[in-house]
């Protein structure tokens, strides 16, 4: 599978756009306090017009920054408002348990992760035959939950494991689901 970020890189990529738009406000606010020569005054000291203007400012700034970083690094909102704080679900923590087996002939169920000397090599249920593991549509356990959707356009299901250690599968509706859609 080609790459996709992980839940660090979703945080630092929040950290960095909410930065960014912060910056981006109070620079924007300090242009504005300069223009009017310092009369602003929107805190301890007291309020004025220009001291609510340079707050009008900010607040406009920094919203069109967070709306548009948002956009460029697509990141979930709870994550970009909270500069990285509050982490994306990680595809290990929304995957289901899947059946792993050592022998074909003792598989009963619908789909299955089949090992062979500890290491999975195919997966019994998703097709006529046994699809093998390579083939198969798998991601690291700290893959973003959120950077699953181009899978979801080409497969039903998603399995997620790091090297012999198989954590379970996704299911397209359970995607969805994670994603709010009915």
């Amino acid at each position: 599978m080609r790459d996709m970020r992980t839940i660090r890189d979703l945080r630092l990529a929040g950290l960095i756009a909410y930065l960014a738009a912060l910056i981006a406000g109070l620079l924007a606010s300090g242009l504005v306090h300069l223009l009017f020569r310092r009369q602003g005054q929107f805190g301890w000291e007291g309020i004025n017009f220009y001291g609510l203007l340079e707050g009008l400012v900010f607040l406009i700034v920094f919203t069109l920054s967070l709306w548009v970083a948002k956009r460029a690094v697509k990141v979930t909102t709870t994550t970009l408002l909270s500069a990285g704080l509050f982490v994306p679900t990680s595809a290990r923590r929304m995957a289901r348990t899947v059946p792993v087996i050592n022998a074909l002939q003792s598989f009963e169920g619908n789909i299955a992760v089949l090992l062979e000397h500890g290491q999975p090599v195919g997966i019994i249920g998703i097709a006529d035959s046994l699809v093998p593991w390579d083939e198969a549509p798998v991601v690291p356990g700290d893959t973003a939950a959120s950077e699953l959707g181009s899978l979801f356009r080409q497969h039903q299901i998603v399995f997620v494991a790091d090297g012999s250690k198989v954590y379970g599968m996704i299911t397209r509706e359970r995607y969805f689901k994670y994603l709010g859609a009915k």
